[in-house]
């Protein structure tokens, strides 16, 4: 028998969590965000904890970098870094701005032990393995957003007309963003060509945990931090 993965890196780790991404979509917070039901108090504390992860997350970047060993490598996840950066500052700043989220609230802002628990996890993946190692731990946060506001859009489609969440969900269907998230999936894919089932199998498990520290960050940005 083969010791090689066969099909795409990607595709075997979307089958992986096929039972969990279906619960994003059922999920309180997101079906009130699309339906626009969902208190303003509850969208303003998402964004808070969104906004702290950003900052871990951009740190991920910049650990995965220190594995790779060619400038093509390098500019790659440089620029995802950067754009990562852009748009926190083009787009996640300003939509706290119009929610009212003052500067005050903003500096003082401390991530949930929920957060800083996934965030955590996905640095410490990413300094023990290489750059393929390190995109996986990325990819969920950025795929499960396209995906979910896919299929709410789909579910719903006066969400993107939403006042307060319209914005949201626009940005998760935009085509830029549906770029940025092929590319990180392509570069994936390539890395993972030819890997062995072993090496698969430990991706799929980081992929998966990702998964459900999402399903956690939901669950907390619902109760606002309340256990």
């Amino acid at each position: 028998m083969s010791e090689h993965n066969d099909g795409k890196l990607s595709q075997r780790l979307h089958a992986c969590v096929q039972d969990i991404w279906p619960r994003y979509l059922t999920h309180p917070f997101v079906t009130q965000m699309a339906d626009g039901t969902l208190p303003a108090e509850k969208f303003r504390y998402y964004m808070l904890q969104d906004y702290l992860y950003l900052k871990d997350y951009v740190k991920i970047f910049a650990a995965i970098i220190q594995k790779a060993d060619d400038f093509e490598q390098i500019r790659f996840l440089s620029e995802e870094l950067a754009n990562t950066i852009d748009e926190t500052f083009r787009t996640h700043l300003p939509y706290m701005q119009r929610l009212g989220v003052t500067e005050d609230e903003i500096r003082s802002a401390r991530a949930h032990i929920d957060n800083s628990a996934y965030s955590h996890y996905m640095l410490c993946e990413a300094q023990a393995g290489d750059v393929l190692t390190g995109l996986v731990t990325l990819l969920n946060c950025s795929w499960s957003y396209a995906y979910i506001a896919q299929q709410m859009v789909a579910r719903y489609p006066d969400a993107l007309q939403d006042e307060r969440y319209g914005a949201w969900f626009a940005g998760y269907v935009s085509e830029e963003y549906r770029q940025t998230n092929q590319a990180l999936i392509d570069r994936i894919d390539a890395l993972g060509a030819g890997i062995d089932e072993r090496t698969t199998q430990h991706l799929c498990e980081i992929f998966e945990k990702c998964c459900l520290f999402d399903l956690r960050f939901w669950d907390m940005v619902y109760a606002m931090g309340e256990t």
